[in-house]
């Protein structure tokens, strides 16, 4: 029997639309074998879907995504299979959602002096205590009228050079992929044609990257046999996920959508060192 294996998806931990028990019910819908919940520099909704994939029969992965920058262009680092108690680690996450605080407050500075008039509040409310990012002023703004839809909410206001516009705080992916590698994990670049530097794939590797997001649903058919095969050249674990953030997110594949099988996950548990 075949397994399938979504290694990217996000709950209402950070930006995403389900709760990681709804997550969980919906892959297992999906005919799925297992789930990775990889939410925005947090762990916090890791712990509901363990609980939940234990009822249904869904093996959970336990992941993260961290948000760096690297010559003006975000990275994005998983992390899989770390020690969640790792302090090092959730410093680090506790900084980064301070920052994102920091950065909400100034791009609504910037969308009122634009006329926008939408409160920390209403963002806040929102996020329903989740760790904070553009998806949910995007949400706001598409539902206050500001907006047709998520993507017109960053094109219009919020995207970079818009109106509402604040650079993120620069953390180094290299920075990232030590963090994950001292708590133990296996860290992945995400979706590298999102990125479209290639070189910071072997400038990481000292570092102790050891995989890459090869199949995703931005990436096209070439790009996804072309990073299938740098990762093998490497010797790094080629994943795959979804991507997935529910309904009306930014982004738009289906949970399962992009699947690996147990194979890849094995190589995670594998290089971990958590096992």
């Amino acid at each position: 029997m075949s397994t399938r294996y979504d290694l990217h998806a996000h709950t209402t931990a950070s930006d995403g639309t389900f709760s990681p028990r709804e997550l969980v019910e919906l892959a297992k819908k999906n005919g799925l074998s297992g789930v990775a919940v990889c939410d925005h520099d947090t762990t916090d909704g890791i712990e509901e879907a363990l609980e939940a994939g234990t009822q249904y029969g869904i093996e959970i992965v336990p992941g993260v995504e961290i948000n760096t920058e690297y010559e003006g262009k975000e990275v994005h680092v998983l992390g899989y299979y770390f020690d969640r108690s790792s302090t090092v680690l959730q410093d680090l996450f506790l900084q980064l959602r301070e920052e994102r605080l920091t950065r909400m407050d100034r791009i609504l500075q910037k969308l009122r002096t634009a006329g926008i008039q939408i409160s920390e509040k209403d963002v806040l409310a929102e996020a329903k205590g989740a760790s904070v990012g553009r998806p949910h002023i995007a949400r706001v703004l598409v539902r206050m009228g500001y907006a047709s839809d998520i993507r017109d909410a960053f094109d219009r206001w919020i995207g970079k050079g818009r109106p509402g516009y604040v650079e993120r705080f620069k953390l180094h992916p290299g920075q990232a992929v030590r963090l994950i590698r001292e708590a133990g994990g296996v860290p992945v670049i995400a979706h590298p044609g999102l990125v479209g530097k290639d070189a910071i794939v072997e400038e990481l590797i000292p570092e102790g990257l050891l995989g890459l997001e090869a199949l995703h649903p931005d990436h096209s058919p070439e790009e996804r046999k072309r990073f299938s095969q740098m990762a093998e050249n490497l010797g790094l674990i080629a994943t795959g996920g979804s991507d997935f953030h529910g309904a009306g997110a930014e982004h738009r594949g289906d949970l399962g959508s992009v699947y690996v099988d147990e194979h890849v996950v094995e190589q995670l548990k594998k290089r971990s060192l958590m096992f």
